[in-house]
């Protein structure tokens, strides 16, 4: 029935009175019976009775025996609504209470199907809600809130046992997640993600609740029935997890992998409810992902203290920018065989308020986590130009300043026309900048990454690969990205007289990068018999404390000119 068969219907719901749909239909079937048997009984008592008595006795009577028939059809109408009206009382109990409907599912006819259908209809509605409300729709596992549910009735069920047992709580993160999916495609790392949830269900078997609490993020335990993993064990069960499923995974004919780190909480020793327990175990995982070492980490007290001083330092940073905080440093490079100052390269500094100078080795990362560094790096690069184009107004001496490139500007698709413009804003050349990055920065998008250096070096911008040797792609990357140097890191240099081994690596480093025409920077140089150790080696370039520490603006013009 289209929608204009409801006409008539809309009109009787403008009468107040009829509020119901039975009080419709009973004002319909009255009317329909009476209208046309009072006309007929009025005309034929008026066209043959001769005296009013007796027309007026023939009309009560006709009129008592049509209401008790009326009467009695419209009960029957009524009863015969009672599936609607029942149907539709379970739709309002379900909207409002989430109650399942209970009606009969065996009759045949339309009213039978309506009841049938809303009770099918409504439970495979429920199911849905249910699971969309409950469950990831990627991964197929219980979602945040499913996941605490079920730990409170665990630690509920354990709360009724005698014994005092513990069991962990683990938070686990495939930490390479946003660069498989910058090199391969979102779809590919979705699939990913499928892959290692069958692996790691697999492992964990069915005696352990798994859900899915992040992007990349999953949170288990051991259910109380299943064999008891005891606190001194925890750390074995998660070292056996990680290096299962730190392995390759065939993803369409690709082996992808990414790194495992693992964050525990137990219980009852660090809390006794499900969203501290997993607050917990998750705040161990930040812990075990910033540490740089750790892969697995159990919840400390102290590192909540430090989880707390890095929240209140990533609030400060946001402003430091526009409360004037931040600062540069300049570190001298100089020419190895010459001594000639030829370079120097721009450090960023935080002078906070309260805690004062703020190193640096603290403040960038929480920077590139909280996704500010881009922003940081702007300022560095439009104040050291800056900084440069008065030092040449100036006459001073002749030098090139190095900025430091982060993640965050190489993947900017503006960022050549930023670097032309604040050069061209300072009446500066492209000989006066050179830009570093680090083989970390290439690793989240090495396409797009490639693209933007090969803009800047057509351009005429140097490039310098800092940190060499620290990663573990280096000479895949060497070979692709148009560098003019090449940065010897200074974990290197600085045992270059006492270990076999770095002295080795920083031989090869030279080596590699004089045969495809780099000149090599060695960093870190600390002590005269380490610059005269590089100079034998045939390094280019030197910065280190021996040297020069990194200095202000006003000391670096008494540097170069002395």
């Amino acid at each position: 029935m289209s929608l204009n068969g409801l006409n008539f219907y809309s009109y009787l719901s403008r009468i107040r009175i009829l509020r119901t749909y039975s009080s419709k239909i009973m004002l319909v079937a009255f009317l329909g019976t009476h209208v046309p048997l009072i006309t007929l009984l009025l005309f034929f008592v008026l066209s043959t009775v001769q005296d009013v008595p007796t027309a007026l006795r023939i009309l009560g009577i006709a009129l008592v025996a049509t209401l008790a028939g009326t009467a009695a059809t419209l009960l029957a109408l009524h009863r015969l609504l009672a599936p609607v009206m029942l149907t539709s009382k379970s739709l309002n109990r379900y909207l409002s209470e989430r109650e399942i409907p209970n009606l009969p599912t065996i009759f045949q006819d339309e009213a039978g199907s309506l009841m049938a259908d809303t009770v099918t209809t409504v439970r495979k509605l429920d199911e849905l809600i249910h699971y969309m409300a409950n469950y990831d729709g990627l991964s197929g596992l219980p979602n945040r809130d499913l996941f605490l549910e079920r730990l409170t009735s665990s630690l509920h069920e354990l709360s009724m046992r005698e014994e005092i047992l513990s069991f962990p709580i683990l938070s686990l993160e495939a930490t390479h997640l946003k660069q498989i999916r910058s090199n391969f495609g979102v779809h590919m790392g979705d699939l990913y993600l499928r892959a290692l949830v069958q692996k790691l269900e697999t492992i964990l078997g069915p005696e352990t609740v798994l859900a899915r609490t992040g992007d990349g993020e999953f949170s288990f335990f051991p259910l109380p029935s299943s064999s008891q993993i005891l606190e001194t064990d925890s750390e074995i069960w998660a070292g056996k997890i990680q290096n299962s499923i730190s392995s390759p995974l065939s993803v369409v004919d690709q082996q992808i992998s990414s790194e495992i780190q693992i964050g525990i909480s137990v219980f009852p020793y660090d809390g006794k409810s499900s969203d501290q327990l997993l607050w917990k175990s998750e705040t161990a995982l930040s812990q075990a992902k910033l540490s740089g070492t750790s892969k697995i980490q159990t919840y400390s007290s102290e590192w909540k203290e430090r989880m707390k001083e890095k929240y209140l330092l990533e609030k400060d940073l946001k402003l430091a920018i526009s409360k004037n905080q931040l600062f540069l440093q300049y570190q001298p490079r100089i020419e190895v065989q010459t001594g000639k100052k030829i370079s120097a390269e721009a450090l960023l500094r935080w002078n906070h308020p309260e805690y004062g100078i703020i190193s640096p080795t603290i403040f960038i990362p929480i920077a590139e986590e909280s996704g500010i560094i881009g922003e940081m790096g702007e300022w560095v690069l439009a104040k050291s130009m800056e900084d440069l184009g008065n030092w040449k107004k100036r006459g001073l001496p002749p030098i090139r300043i190095s900025v430091n490139l982060s993640v965050k500007q190489l993947e900017d698709k503006n960022i050549t026309k930023k670097v032309l413009d604040i050069l061209e804003r300072n009446s500066l050349n492209v000989e006066d900048l050179e830009l570093e990055i680090t083989e970390s920065s290439l690793i989240t998008n090495t396409h797009s990454a490639l693209e933007i250096l090969g803009e800047l070096h057509s351009w005429g911008i140097s490039l310098a690969l800092d940190d060499f040797g620290t990663g573990y792609s280096s000479l895949s990357y060497l070979s692709k990205i148009p560098l003019k140097t090449l940065k010897v890191d200074q974990s290197f240099v600085r045992k270059i007289l006492t270990d076999p081994n770095s002295l080795a690596i920083s031989k090869t480093i030279v080596a590699l990068g004089k045969s495809l025409g780099l000149r090599i920077t060695a960093e870190g140089v600390e002590t005269e018999i380490q610059m005269r150790k590089i100079k034998d080696l045939g390094c280019d370039e030197a910065q280190g404390y021996f040297l020069s520490k990194p200095i202000l603006l006003d000391e670096l013009e008494k540097f170069v000119q002395t």
